[in-house]
């Protein structure tokens, strides 16, 4: 099988968005925004440059998207610096809130600065994440307001789905479809308006707009399944131990399939498991009861649904082959991913 990687193209979006975003920090110098620069990996935390920038999977493959329709990178700019720097703003905080003291393989906000400055921190980079809508050069005032309407619901689901996440963790039970309500908000919301706002510039009719929606929810789904596949059974290679999310208690898509799957019985042993400390013993009996479940088939099943999906979705698009290869190749990624 060919290795799974993202369009080369997403390297070029990267260093643009970078390079524009570093020029909207220009002239913000209060020490607040020395953390930002940390997290967006441009400093570490002694404030000596750095490079340490994350995949800009959302903002790319909204450019990828718009340059399929025709548009032009410097109109695309702001809204996916307006992306992205939400999506590290919600995950400043979520880092809190999940208590993870490393990302990226370095230090949390909160871990070097502390609570306080890291949701002083989050908060800000969601307000220049606003901001940033500013920057969009374009005369047609109904467009700018439906740009804002689009992020601002994205914004509500994003945290709506972060306060669903946080309340499953004491629910004793979940219904998978809980759980897809869920990761459609905090982690699908933003793939989605992503890939929609890709297209919502150029696109010339409402199907082309829609067909591109549908692309984003899927995106959505797949990329959190698979994050949730990977800390089953991923690999500790690629920094993902086989079972870390059951050591952490996680009540991933995994899980939940294994509680609906399992009969009284083993119901009752899950539920002990989860309701008390995880050693590396219990952890091996919910690995057991995963393969007598058949739990990681049915995962992968669910996946290749959506991959199916996705891939009879970008055949109906009006675009150049060369731009539909791309998007193929950004679903074979989300489907086949290590890590």
């Amino acid at each position: 099988m060919r290795k799974p990687e993202l369009p080369v193209l997403f390297n070029q979006y990267q260093s643009s968005l970078n390079k524009f975003t570093k020029g909207f920090y220009q002239n913000l110098l209060d020490p607040l925004y020395r953390t930002h620069r940390y997290f967006l990996g441009w400093i570490d935390e002694k404030g000596k440059e750095s490079d340490s920038t994350g995949k800009a999977f959302r903002p790319s493959i909204m450019m990828l998207i718009n340059e399929a329709l025709g548009g032009k990178e410097q109109n695309i700019l702001p809204l996916a610096m307006s992306i992205e720097l939400f999506h590290n703003f919600s995950l400043i905080h979520d880092d809190i809130e999940d208590r993870d003291e490393i990302r990226r393989n370095r230090k949390t906000v909160w871990k070097i600065w502390g609570e306080q400055i890291g949701i002083i921190s989050g908060s800000s980079m969601h307000a220049l994440a606003s901001k940033a809508l500013e920057e969009i050069n374009s005369e047609d005032k109904t467009k700018l307001i439906e740009l804002r309407k689009i992020i601002n619901e994205t914004c509500i689901a994003v945290i709506e789905g972060q306060y669903l996440d946080i309340d499953f963790e004491t629910r004793e039970t979940i219904d998978v479809d809980d759980y897809l309500q869920m990761i459609e908000k905090k982690t699908g919301a933003l793939i989605k308006t992503s890939v929609t706002l890709g297209s919502i510039l150029e696109a010339k009719d409402k199907q082309t707009t829609e067909i591109f929606e549908d692309i984003g929810k899927t995106f959505g789904h797949m990329f959190q399944i698979k994050d949730d596949v990977l800390g089953i059974w991923g690999n500790s290679e690629f920094g993902k131990p086989i079972g870390s999310d059951i050591l952490k208690k996680k009540k991933s898509f995994p899980i939940l399939k294994l509680i609906q799957s399992s009969d009284s019985d083993d119901k009752k042993i899950v539920y002990n498991i989860f309701n008390n400390e995880i050693d590396e013993e219990k952890k091996e009996t919910i690995l057991k009861l995963m393969d007598k479940y058949d739990v990681e088939s049915y995962c992968e099943s669910i996946l290749n649904d959506k991959y199916k999906h996705t891939i009879s979705l970008i055949k109906k698009l009006e675009i150049s082959d060369k731009y539909k290869n791309m998007l193929l190749d950004t679903n074979f990624f989300l489907m086949h991913r290590k890590r």
